[in-house]
């Protein structure tokens, strides 16, 4: 099989799995989903950056003009699996698990480029996840492990960026790059509770439709041959949300429109190049989701601005094989009291000039109380995130 019959059957894996993108947490169904963050196993193992250190096609969803650095067309695809623990802790001290394993589509990206100063890179990346699953039981009030019924929740959904982005290089020194993003998705929650006494069963079912784009712009100065800067801009998501409520005897359906939140960057990277070659890189990334819009323009939520900060570093054990770790904060947008802190790591192997594999994995904890919506209130829930990635680069 030669070389154009492998990336063809590649691409053609990469659609038939676009459909199975799975996780995450409570807290992301119940609000707007969980963003999707570490795009492409070296970008992930590296502690989520990749503002100014992204040397792969994977940067379109970040900062497309580090694009600009590819010498070579290239196709890369990041697959997964996101494990989740959920320790649930009752008022009267009764402490169940949940746990969840999901497959994962990270990314795929083709990238071109084009004579010496461009290249154009089309591709598709989860932004946004909106799966989770739970079940629990019911207990008697009156007689604490008394068991009188069960409920449950099943979130399912992801919204999706295609974008479609290039870089140029006007100098030596400065790459400058753009992409628009199409945001598509269907998501759906079911929510279900049954009392043993007094059935049926009650089903609530609410799906939605979300359509829209926005667009990224960034740039990237190289200073030296060592340091270099980028910086990225990602506008405000114009998304038609078309909705619908099924309740056990009716239904509701009506349309809004969403504006999701303007976010911009800065990010650095060090190379210092001696027997072991070696990257740092950090960056900070703002999003403004005070703004967040919905319900023809009104600002009904009570989101928040939030700072994320990543660091991570890259070191060349030999030429084929690198050694990458890091880590980075994530503020939960829809309350000041819940954050997640992520540790990461992992490695790079280049077989050839045309093959090399990269595997990262994440590991995350978080701590929160329900919020009487399907968790009774003042119940604790210790929750462990994982995600393991493996990505694949072809160039030519």
């Amino acid at each position: 099989m030669n070389r154009k019959k492998i990336i063809f059957v590649l691409v053609i894996v990469f659609f038939f799995l676009a459909s199975r993108v799975d996780a995450l947490t409570y807290l992301g169904v119940s609000h707007l989903g969980d963003p999707i963050s570490g795009i492409g196993a070296r970008s992930m193992g590296m502690g989520g950056t990749s503002i100014a250190s992204a040397t792969d096609s994977f940067s379109i969803f970040v900062n497309p003009s580090c694009l600009g650095v590819l010498e070579k067309k290239e196709f890369s695809v990041a697959l997964g699996i996101a494990p989740v623990v959920e320790k649930v802790v009752t008022e009267d001290e009764l402490t169940y698990f949940n746990s969840q394993c999901y497959f994962q589509l990270n990314s795929a990206v083709v990238t071109f480029p084009v004579r010496r100063k461009f290249s154009l890179a089309l591709g598709l990346a989860p932004l946004y996840d909106n799966h989770y699953q739970h079940e629990k039981s019911i207990f008697d009030a009156g007689s604490p492990g008394e068991k009188i019924g069960s409920a449950s929740i099943n979130g399912k959904g992801t919204l999706y960026g295609y974008s479609l982005g290039g870089a140029w290089k006007p100098a030596s020194y400065l790459y400058i790059g753009g992409a628009i993003n199409f945001l598509n998705g269907e998501s759906s929650l079911k929510s279900s509770s049954a009392i043993y006494a007094s059935p049926p069963t009650a089903i609530t079912e609410l799906k939605s439709k979300i359509s829209g784009f926005n667009f990224t712009l960034g740039g990237m100065l190289c200073f030296t041959d060592e340091f270099r800067a980028g910086f990225i801009v990602k506008t405000k998501g114009k998304v038609n949300d078309e909705w619908k409520m099924n309740y056990p005897t009716w239904t509701e359906e009506g349309k809004r429109e969403l504006e999701f939140p303007l976010s911009y960057g800065f990010g650095v990277a060090y190379n210092f190049i001696d027997e072991v070659s070696s990257t740092i890189a950090a960056e900070i990334i703002f999003s403004e989701w005070s703004g967040f819009k919905s319900r023809e323009g009104l600002n009904d939520s009570n989101y928040r601005d939030i700072f994320e900060f990543r660091i991570g570093a890259e070191h060349y054990l030999r030429d084929a094989l690198c050694l990458r770790y890091g880590f980075y904060f994530q503020p939960f947008y829809g309350s000041k009291e819940f954050q997640i802190v992520f540790f990461t790591g992992g490695l790079g192997y280049k077989f050839n000039d045309i093959l090399s594999f990269d595997f990262a994995g994440e590991f995350g904890k978080r701590n929160y109380y329900g919020d009487a919506a399907f968790f009774e209130e003042r119940q604790r829930i210790d929750e462990t995130v994982m995600r393991i990635l493996v990505a694949i680069r072809v160039q030519h």
